[in-house]
């Protein structure tokens, strides 16, 4: 998309759309499916970062060099127009926003010149890493991240998980820190949040500490933003992203050692188990898809886990070595 065409798109959210620039958008819309698309995902990113004075600007490069820059002070004030309306941080989110969608859309190719480093949190263990940006991660058991060999350099500090990790990002506003998992992809510029995404388990979470997150997945054409307490639940088989509120205390607890369910189906409880403890769970041919548990388990021994379930689920258990035998239960 070349600058006149975004100097039309630009006009047009701003309110000050010529005869010109309507006629230039209107036809290059109508040219291309995929430009209509384009255009109508552009228009949702904005609305979600208030009004910006863009029609001051040439060209959006132009704009987003001297947001990245956070030359706040050499943005021009023309007479009779108006400032921004939220200051630089509104700025900010729009390039934020347009990082997330243009340049790190989910299923982007890798190249043949990248070189992944892979970390791995094994069965029954924790990992913390340190980025080469001085952001930390904390994998959960059975978790992987993978990150490029030349981390920070690009556009975007790109990694990929697959389980679960809570992460806390070192400012940059220059570089957004992005988090793939799935369908999800997770941006941020610098905040702590949590996000599980297993790809076992029906849902994928993102939770927030601190700061702001934007997540985008297949199920949107726009981001959702989350600010602390809140979390979204994306589920995977219907495709569809719900938003609640979370306690703090709730957004990483298996740091702090605690399990928890929340109707959480016993196929996913058995595998989180599996996990933790570094063990294996044979149900034999019962699949226990209908059962559900809600529970919490704050630094318990698998064996008092396995009381707690034969308690208020009448499942039985037998353990020989590292294996536990599953059987009854009634819910069945």
């Amino acid at each position: 998309m070349d600058n006149k065409i975004w100097n039309c798109i630009i006009k047009r959210l701003s309110d000050e759309e010529t005869e010109e620039s309507k006629y230039l958008l209107d036809n290059w819309i109508i040219a291309d499916a995929a430009h209509e698309e384009k255009y109508k995902e552009v228009k949702s990113l904005w609305e979600l970062t208030g009004e910006l004075p863009l029609e001051a600007y040439n060209g959006f490069d132009e704009v987003r060099q001297r947001i990245l820059t956070g030359s706040e002070h050499q943005l021009p004030k023309p007479a009779g127009h108006r400032f921004w309306k939220y200051g630089l941080a509104a700025a900010m989110t729009g390039m934020f926003l347009l990082a997330v969608f243009f340049y790190y859309k989910p299923g982007k190719p890798a190249t043949a010149q990248d070189q992944w480093i892979v970390k791995r949190a094994e069965a029954g263990s924790t990992l913390s890493i340190v980025l080469p940006d001085n952001s930390k991660v904390w994998l959960n058991s059975g978790s992987e991240l993978s990150f490029q060999s030349e981390f920070g350099r690009d556009k975007a500090r790109l990694v990929k998980l697959n389980g679960e990790g809570y992460f806390e990002v070192a400012h940059d506003s220059a570089h957004p820190f992005v988090v793939k998992s799935g369908k999800l992809s997770t941006t941020v510029y610098g905040t702590s949040f949590n996000v599980r995404a297993y790809e076992n388990e029906r849902v994928s979470t993102v939770s927030v500490n601190s700061g702001r997150v934007g997540v985008m997945a297949s199920a949107i054409k726009a981001a959702v933003f989350l600010l602390p307490k809140d979390k979204l639940t994306y589920d995977k088989k219907n495709d569809e992203i719900t938003k609640a509120a979370v306690n703090l205390d709730d957004v990483n607890p298996w740091l702090q050692g605690e399990l928890i369910f929340e109707q959480s189906p016993l196929n996913e409880v058995f595998a989180a188990l599996s996990r933790k403890y570094d063990l294996k769970i044979e149900t034999g041919k019962t699949s226990y898809e209908g059962c559900r548990l809600t529970a919490r388990f704050k630094n318990k021994s698998i064996t008092e886990v396995m009381r707690t379930l034969k308690l208020s689920m009448n499942i039985q258990s037998k353990s020989v070595g590292k294996t536990i035998y599953i059987e009854g239960g009634n819910c069945m």
